[in-house]
């Protein structure tokens, strides 16, 4: 096979430097969708220290480089204007190899997944028991999350790309016997979340209306504090925690804070 022959000129598990040009994105990849916030954190984190963790690619029939995983750090490297990328050579099955190692990351949304268990389950002809022994999952759980697959597709449209609807209120909603019950069903649900929507905003710390009130009450605790009966303990402690709260509001009044979460995939 012609995959074979390109595949020589790479050795397996190797770290290569990788031009970006070169990479292709793999048409099979499980992931339809991606976070804007969590990628321009990404692209603001590789654009500091550039990535850390390797991609892994495979090789095509016409000798392409294909992104098996890291698809976001590809994306990330490009958009912070990096030429080249780590990466390392994959060879075996491709679909396997994506789809467990974004299963392990937990970065597809609840129908990403079972779209993506519903194809590779056909591709490859596995059973469910199969299935579940490649992912790590009971044959239970990957019947209740490949019945998603079976919910209309306007719902199945929707929910792709949004996270705050939980696999297991969609597993819920799937166990309708007909279509317009789900359709019912998930629109109560929607209705219901409008409901609750100001109720998470009061409790959301990001909030700017409790960000503002805490860090107003913060302000008036240092006014009014009185550390004359303090041990010099609780005052190089209080030093320590004014020092800190310093260097935060310089950092915040100087630029955008940058995330410092971990690269995903």
């Amino acid at each position: 096979m012609a995959t074979d022959v390109y595949s020589t000129m790479h050795e397996k598990g190797k770290l290569y430097e990788i031009n970006l040009n070169e990479l292709l994105v793999d048409p099979r990849q499980p992931r339809k969708s991606m976070d804007a916030q969590g990628q321009e954190e990404l692209t603001a984190s590789v654009g500091r220290i550039g990535v850390i963790q390797p991609i892994v690619f495979r090789i095509d029939d016409q000798g392409n480089k294909v992104v098996v995983a890291g698809e976001r750090r590809v994306v990330a490297a490009r958009n912070a204007g990096l030429t080249a990328i780590p990466a390392m050579f994959i060879a075996g099955n491709y679909s396997e190899i994506a789809l467990v190692e974004n299963l392990l990351r937990q970065d597809l949304t609840a129908i990403e997944e079972a779209e993506a268990l519903q194809s590779l389950m056909v591709e490859q002809e596995y059973t469910q028991e199969q299935l579940g022994g490649i992912i790590g999952k009971a044959q239970n759980t990957i019947s209740e999350i490949l019945s998603l697959n079976k919910l209309p597709q306007a719902i199945r449209d929707e929910c792709r790309s949004d996270r705050s609807v939980s696999k297991n209120t969609l597993i819920g909603i799937a166990k309708k016997k007909q279509s317009r019950a789900m359709t019912t069903a998930f629109s109560a649900y929607r209705a219901k979340q409008q409901k609750e929507k100001p109720a998470r905003q009061k409790k959301d710390p990001n909030n700017p209306v409790i960000v503002m009130s805490n860090l107003k009450r913060a302000v008036t605790s240092i006014r009014l504090m009185d550390t004359t009966a303090w041990t010099d303990d609780d005052k190089t402690s209080l030093q320590t925690v004014l020092t800190n709260l310093r260097a935060e509001i310089e950092q915040r009044q100087t630029g955008p804070q940058v995330s410092t979460e971990p690269e995903g995939s």
